[in-house]
């Protein structure tokens, strides 16, 4: 089953304020892309006189939302989340709170010695500026060694997760089943980032692998294949509604030769079963656990978080 929702996010691009022949799927410098993209629309039954804006996309999310959420209301579906919001990539975020809180000893202690010098001469006073005087030595090679670990340490960054499907457990950190990349078309830059996306999450994982995958209304083969062909980074990419690219595309190669090359992509990447439909996204939320069994025990982040800080403190 497509989505629902798929064609009522579809429409041609305006221009002065005037509808255009341009679908809102498609590179209006691209006639292969427009061609393709005026027969889906053609199949989903979209009125060429039909205009939409440019927000296609952010609606898009919200559809996606608004549709599952109510199919598993024990999860939690959200829209732009951190992964380091997750169970599995809580550890990524100490050293960015540690880059960002972490403040050099150095001007405090200065203070405390200015107040020292001070006082008047006594053996408490001696002792006083002794003190002080190795603790300015061992927090200056603690200084130095925060230095260095914040020039050498690496600076890995996630990109925010367009919709999450996580598990939410009192005293637990939420725990990711399925992340989507929402992108109601694609670009290059837009597919590579979709890939470089899975990989990070791939590696960077202490814990089960989430279900990563890409949902898109893009109509063109080519765009798809980058996403689809890559080989562990993304899961399946879940089209809007598969069934009238399907038809869209078998009219449009019934026009071409017999080796026309976005044709022979699509029908590879159906055959590898790399490319799904929306009732397939569908099943895979169904089939979350009613529960994760959690890989960390219960409040073991929270409990390690809050003794690091209490240590601070002291």
């Amino acid at each position: 089953m497509p989505a629902p929702f798929a064609a009522s996010l579809c429409g041609f691009r305006s221009k002065n304020g005037q509808v255009t022949a341009n679908p809102n799927t498609s590179d209006a410098n691209d006639p292969g892309s427009v061609e393709l993209g005026q027969a889906l629309f053609s199949e989903l039954g979209v009125p060429s006189e039909k205009m939409v804006g440019k927000d296609a996309g952010a609606r898009m999310e919200e559809a996606i939302q608004q549709h599952l959420q109510p199919l598993r209301p024990d999860l939690a579906i959200c829209r732009s989340r951190s992964a380091l919001e997750f169970e599995q990539y809580a550890h990524l975020r100490v050293f960015p709170e540690y880059v960002s809180k972490h403040r050099e000893a150095a001007p405090s202690l200065e203070q405390l010695q200015k107040i020292a010098d001070q006082l008047p001469a006594s053996v408490a006073t001696s002792h006083l500026k002794k003190g002080l005087a190795k603790a300015t030595a061992e927090f200056a090679e603690q200084d130095r060694m925060s230095a260095r670990l914040k020039l050498y340490m690496p600076e890995e960054s996630l990109l925010k997760l367009d919709l999450t499907c996580a598990s939410v457990d009192e005293g637990r950190e939420s725990f990711l089943h399925l992340g989507l990349s929402s992108k109601w078309s694609l670009r290059t830059d837009r597919a590579q980032d979709c890939v470089s996306q899975g990989s990070k999450l791939a590696s960077q994982r202490r814990g089960p692998m989430p279900h990563y995958a890409v949902i898109t209304m893009e109509p063109r083969p080519a765009m798809l294949k980058i996403i689809a062909d890559q080989s562990g980074s993304v899961d399946y990419v879940y089209h809007l509604d598969l069934p009238a690219l399907i038809r869209a595309m078998k009219r449009v190669k019934s026009g071409k030769p017999a080796n026309w090359s976005p044709g022979l992509t699509f029908d590879r990447l159906l055959k590898q079963g790399r490319i799904r439909d929306y009732d397939e996204l569908v099943s895979a939320v169904q089939a979350i656990p009613d529960r994760a069994n959690s890989t960390i025990p219960q409040g073991a982040i929270t409990e390690a978080e809050e003794a690091a800080g209490g240590s601070e403190e002291q």
